[in-house]
């Protein structure tokens, strides 16, 4: 039977024989052969949370799709870390049959990421696909969950580790997965938000129209049927009875006596009279105030994985930008590019009359485009394209690892000259996305000279492991 995993924020092992006892640091080093789950101690919440964050960050499958399970004593955890585990069990009632219970209970989970191949080496660069295969593992509907410790509002538990960040990625992302049919939705809610931060904690306000106070007092409006008399409610009571001011009735029943046909308000700083304030909204995390229709509305869903969506988590999603690169560059494939790395760095090594460069490119968050932009990414990576094709010369060679990952071979070109060329191609993709998205891009790389002592899958599998997104 496979084995649970405890990370023990606390450093203490636990006396069971199936559980290794490991630091969450340790989490990216870990062999996930015959992981069945990972018991997080949540002694210490904040720790905890981090080891969890740790774990749905990680790029490897074996990783970041394992069931998570907390070891909780009497520590109180918010709904939105508590719901992002699959379970809990309690300190106290801990024991090894609980244990093979709960693996049982977990396994067609690892049986669903046992379907992914080459599961232990496989890593997923791609957000949205992380998302995607975490939805799909579980077999469950993703249902939102209220809450104040966020600014949205609401959150998805089981997603919210998969960010680092807190703003609308979550959102972005799921309304991606739904546009491209690989999720379905369920209405659940809507919900205003700030135009400016985003945050979904707002104060309407009623305020004065003339003068945009605040300080304004309502009051119904009185009609005496009788002498047809029409004034404020407060001008009718006398005491404990309503006496119409103008003919000195006693007003005993609404409906037989008198109504009450609207509401009047007054502006106690301008002593304006007005049937209709203006409204207005203050959003608490940033302060700026706005009207209702410059708010956006938002509607909250919870999700459910299409069979579209679970044929796409297992085989992946479709690489547009990569697509793309191959027809305007000619993308070598990774294995033709290892062998003419060998045989540059043999010729260079052979003659020492001249320099050749290994550029490794990482466009960051690149697939932020794909969930911006809709299907109107396929435009923003064509022009994408277009800036390698003019910034590198045809004599180069270039292939991808993915979509966000690119290795160039440059020819006769020291380390200086290659410098300038990956600088003019950082300017002119921050000029594109920003100036079409004001989207800023995070882009990374290396310059190495091509020498013989350089192993390149070592080099190649370093790169990747400090540029992950």
């Amino acid at each position: 039977m496979k084995q649970p995993c405890l990370i023990s924020t606390a450093g203490v092992p636990l006396r069971t024989t199936l559980i290794h006892c490991i630091h969450p640091n340790a989490i990216e080093s870990f062999d996930t052969h015959d992981l069945s789950f990972w018991l997080i101690n949540m002694a210490d919440p904040k720790a905890g949370w981090d080891a969890v964050c740790r774990i749905r960050r990680d790029l490897r499958v074996g990783i970041y799709l394992r069931p998570i399970v907390y070891l909780i004593d009497n520590a109180t955890l918010s709904n939105e870390i508590y719901h992002a585990a699959n379970g809990h069990i309690r300190n106290d009632n801990l024991s090894q049959q609980l244990l093979d219970d709960w693996s049982s209970k977990l396994e067609p989970i690892n049986l669903w990421i046992e379907k992914l191949e080459q599961t232990k080496a496989l890593k997923d660069t791609n957000i949205a696909l992380r998302m995607l295969r975490l939805i799909a593992s579980e077999e469950r509907e993703i249902t939102p969950f209220t809450t104040t410790h966020t600014i949205s509002g609401y959150v998805y538990p089981i997603l919210v580790p998969l960010f680092s960040t807190e703003d609308t990625s979550v959102f972005e992302t799921l309304n991606f997965l739904l546009n491209q049919k690989l999720l379905t939705s369920n209405f659940v809610s809507k919900a205003h938000f700030c135009g400016h931060c985003d945050s979904a904690f707002l104060n309407f306000k009623e305020t004065c129209p003339q003068c945009n106070s605040e300080d304004i007092r309502n009051d119904e409006i009185v009609h005496h049927f009788k002498c047809a008399y029409t004034g404020e409610l407060a001008d009718f009571r006398q005491g404990g009875r309503l006496i119409c001011p103008k003919c000195e009735k006693v007003l005993q029943h609404i409906g037989v006596d008198y109504d009450k046909p609207s509401i009047i308000f007054n502006c106690n700083h301008c002593t304006h009279t007005f049937q209709e304030p203006n409204i207005n909204t203050t959003c608490y995390s940033c302060g700026r105030t706005s009207e209702p229709e410059n708010l956006i509305l938002r509607t909250i869903y919870s999700y459910n994985i299409t069979a579209i969506g679970e044929n796409t988590a297992i085989f992946g999603l479709d690489t547009l930008f990569t697509r793309i690169m191959e027809s305007k560059l000619h993308l070598t494939p990774i294995a033709t590019f290892k062998e003419f790395f060998a045989i540059e760095s043999s010729r260079i090594h052979r003659y020492q009359v001249s320099t050749s460069t290994l550029i490794l490119i990482h466009l960051v968050n690149i697939s932020d485009i794909y969930i911006r932009m809709g299907h109107r990414a396929k435009e923003i990576f064509e022009e994408l394209s277009v800036i390698f094709q003019t910034t590198l010369r045809t004599s180069d060679v270039i292939t991808a690892l993915n979509e966000s990952t690119f290795f160039v071979i440059m020819n006769e070109t020291s380390p200086d000259h290659a410098e300038l060329a990956v600088e003019r191609l950082r300017e002119r993709i921050t000029e594109l996305l920003g100036s079409n998205l004001n989207f800023t891009p995070r882009i990374s790389f290396e310059i190495l000279n091509i020498k013989p002592d350089i192993d390149l899958d070592v080099t190649l599998e370093e790169f990747q492991e400090k540029h992950a997104d």
